[in-house]
């Protein structure tokens, strides 16, 4: 008979915080109210609750953009330089990604001026290199110089005929406070394999953003 310690068992490390019933039991709250959009644990929320009505508003967005034969999850959801960034992935018509990417990008704009931990107004902050979105009450540091964040990218690559293109490229325009639609190219990104979005072997994720270089950077 094997010793019973040396017997290989299933297990992983939890974070008590993230089970059902614990503090943070608001995200799941979410998270099982939109089944057909998580596959808890994954995706679960990770900033302050006072942004978790962008959230709410963001599923129930995404859920009526989808329609017969989309089909998304959403794979990280988390603040970045202060606001709130939605990442996804799936297999979607034009159509359903375009309200999709349009439910993201809003809950973006909102968080900006939305402190995440109480949902009341707020205010960019830094402290110890971090930034944050907080109200007066919350707000910990020195209020950020610029009320309004770095260029942020959204990139959507997907496959089409078995080749990865860039499917939709939009930048954040702090001037109008909302995304508009730019050329890869002019972002220094390889655009070369770019495809019509019209074909019916379409497939889409939502890439993770990452900080470039100091010419402009990358935030889902």
């Amino acid at each position: 008979m094997k010793d019973a310690a040396l017997m290989p068992i299933n297990c992983a490390v939890v974070d008590p915080h993230l089970e059902l019933g614990g503090r943070d039991d608001w995200r799941f709250q979410i998270a099982s109210s939109y089944p057909e959009l998580f596959d808890v644990p994954r995706g679960l929320p990770e900033c302050g609750s006072g942004w978790s009505h962008l959230i709410e508003q963001a599923c129930v967005d995404i859920r009526e953009a989808l329609k017969t034969g989309d089909r998304l999850k959403i794979i990280m959801i988390r603040q970045r330089y202060g606001v709130l960034n939605i990442f996804w992935e799936g297999s979607l018509s034009a159509h359903a990604r375009t309200g999709v990417e349009r439910a993201t990008e809003q809950a973006y704009v909102e968080s900006a001026r939305t402190c995440e931990v109480c949902g009341f107004a707020g205010r960019l902050y830094t402290c110890a290199g971090w930034r944050t979105t907080a109200c007066t009450g919350h707000g910990k540091g020195t209020l950020a110089t610029s009320s309004r964040r770095t260029e942020a990218i959204r990139v959507v690559r997907g496959l089409i005929d078995g080749k990865s293109c860039i499917l939709s490229c939009r930048q954040y325009d702090r001037e109008y406070d909302c995304f508009v639609d730019v050329q890869p190219d002019a972002l220094g990104l390889r655009s070369e394999d770019s495809s019509p979005q019209t074909t019916s072997t379409l497939r889409e994720i939502s890439t993770v953003g990452a900080q470039l270089d100091g010419r402009k950077r990358c935030s889902g």
